[in-house]
């Protein structure tokens, strides 16, 4: 079910997902989904859930794989090409107020925080002085160039992009 939700998500956006489009994606009965999602909203969490805890795997491999000194740049890139080649699940994530919207408790908001946590590791380890607030800065610039490319304003390549950043 979450593969089939996450290529219509992919192909159609979120607003166009529904449980019986789900279902006929899927190849099954019109009430299979239900049989793992209550309504839509849980099946849309579910598909965000999963979008944060892969986004998540990209930023620690990005950060892992090389020198110390350039982890937070390396992470930047790979926030862009996550954002770049996951549009539609990308703005589920952060543009449709599921996570706002979410339980404390739930496994939402635990992986949309958790998301944010290797990025604010890198900021304070490349910086002492830094504070949560300077990483909330970064991820708000690396936010906006993702929805600006998403939305056709912006065409210019991650590297290019990070290049005149103060990441």
């Amino acid at each position: 079910m979450l593969d089939a939700a996450r290529a219509e998500i992919a192909a159609h956006g979120a607003q166009g997902l529904s449980m019986a489009s789900l279902a006929r994606r899927a190849g099954v009965a019109q009430s299979a989904p239900y049989r793992h999602f209550s309504d839509r909203e849980d099946l849309l969490a579910a598909v965000a859930t999963d979008g944060f805890e892969r986004f998540t795997e990209a930023l620690l491999k990005a950060a892992s794989d090389g020198a110390e000194e350039t982890a937070l740049k390396r992470m930047a890139v790979a926030y862009l090409v996550f954002g770049e080649g996951n549009v539609e699940l990308y703005r589920l994530m952060f543009a449709s107020g599921l996570v706002p919207g979410a339980a404390p408790d739930s496994a939402l908001k635990r992986a949309a925080t958790a998301s944010f946590q290797p990025l604010l590791e890198r900021v304070t380890a490349s910086d002492p002085e830094a504070s949560h607030l300077s990483a909330h800065v970064r991820w708000g610039q690396l936010h906006g160039l993702v929805m600006l490319k998403a939305d056709g304003f912006i065409h210019d390549p991650p590297e290019a992009l990070l290049g005149v950043l103060s990441i």
